[in-house]
């Protein structure tokens, strides 16, 4: 059986409501980037490359993505669209043994759609004064062979996980998969952080979702 590793998730500190979503973004290139690589319904066609970076702070979830594709699309702008229709990128977490967990899903502006449930089925969408708080920053520029290269960066304050009102990050335990898709694309692709196993694209499965610790913070 293989050895379960638990992902430790460093502590930013003094960056909350101090420096910019700019700033944060400039940190946030030199942590770790940990590769969206899986692709377990390709059929062979050129697949986008993509990865990102996570950290936290006191009242704040970091996290930046690292997108290269034929391919980019935005047509959605408001709140709980479908983003995932355009070129999206997607990270759902359970917090502390929890069954249920989030789903928060940006097409390539920073347009959010965010839900909480057990299943796919009957979830619960977060309202836009929440999402309104999310911080984003989104960068985008002409990459080598007609690629697109582009990035975004996500403040996404504790406040927006309702259901957990008293969540403390330092030091629990949660359990993540991010994505990277584009169902209304040319070519529509789905790619995942750590591997599913199923017979047809599905990211609500989370029995695949692989568990992190928040680091104990530091001075």
């Amino acid at each position: 059986m293989d050895k379960v590793v638990t992902v430790n998730i460093p502590y930013l500190n003094s960056f909350d409501d101090l420096r910019s979503v700019e700033d944060i973004s400039k940190v946030l290139d030199g942590h770790e980037r940990r590769h969206i690589q899986y692709a377990p319904w390709a059929d062979g066609g050129e697949l986008p490359r993509a990865s990102f970076a996570l950290a936290y702070g006191n009242d704040d979830i970091y996290l930046k993505y690292y997108v290269t594709e034929h391919t980019l699309k935005a047509e959605y702008s408001k709140f709980n669209d479908p983003v995932f229709e355009d070129s999206c990128v997607e990270f759902f977490i359970a917090f502390n043994g929890d069954e249920k967990y989030y789903n928060l899903e940006f097409n390539c502006t920073g347009t959010s759609r965010v839900q909480y449930g057990q299943h796919k089925t009957g979830r619960t969408f977060l309202p836009a004064s929440l999402l309104k708080t999310i911080k984003h920053q989104t960068f985008v520029k002409t990459g080598a062979e007609d690629n697109i290269e582009w990035e975004l960066t996500l403040c996404i304050p504790k406040k927006v996980f309702k259901f957990h009102p008293a969540l403390l990050l330092e030091e629990s335990k949660a359990r993540v998969n991010f994505y990277k898709c584009g169902d209304g694309l040319p070519e529509p692709h789905f790619l995942c952080w750590n591997k599913i196993e199923a017979q047809k694209p599905e990211f609500h499965l989370s029995r695949f979702f692989k568990e992190i610790t928040f680091s104990p913070q530091t001075i």
